[in-house]
């Protein structure tokens, strides 16, 4: 009891549970309750007497496709925003601009907003052009080898 008020019996102490993202930040006595505040991880949703919570909630995780805008602390939640044109996340932390492809690259897949650029040897399609044409080439004589010898 905090104060003299003709009850014949003490208040319960209030139980942190940190399960629920609590602690008690100053524990009960018979003069004052436990004051209990927020795990790393949680925030406060609902501030008690003598700036202690009563109920935490654990921080929201940003998508794919977004960046921490705002960290969480243990008063308040993560804020998150959409990453820009030209950005990704892939885990939802922080977005890193699109890779530009060199000049002696091909850009394979367009980036969005959860995946990178993807790049790719200019030489490589080069020489899998001239394989398919070569390959082309042998075919077709091949065939009209065939067909020459049918006559």
């Amino acid at each position: 009891m905090d104060h003299p008020n003709g009850l014949n019996s003490c208040f319960q102490c209030t139980s942190c549970d940190s399960v629920q993202g609590l602690f008690a930040k100053q524990n009960c006595t018979d003069k004052s309750d436990t004051v209990c505040d927020v795990v790393r991880g949680y925030y406060c949703r609902t501030v008690a007497e003598h700036d202690g919570c009563s109920s935490a909630e654990r921080h929201s995780k940003c998508s794919s496709g977004q960046r921490i805008k705002v960290p969480g602390t243990s008063r308040s939640d993560t804020v998150c925003e959409g990453c820009s044109p030209g950005y990704f996340s892939k885990d939802g932390v922080n977005c890193t601009a699109w890779t530009t492809c060199s000049e002696n690259q091909v850009k394979e897949e367009e980036g969005s907003l959860i995946t990178d650029v993807v790049c790719s040897s200019a030489s490589r399609h080069h020489y899998t052009f001239i394989g398919s044409f070569v390959l082309l080439v042998i075919c077709s004589i091949f065939v009209a080898a065939l067909a020459k010898s049918q006559e």
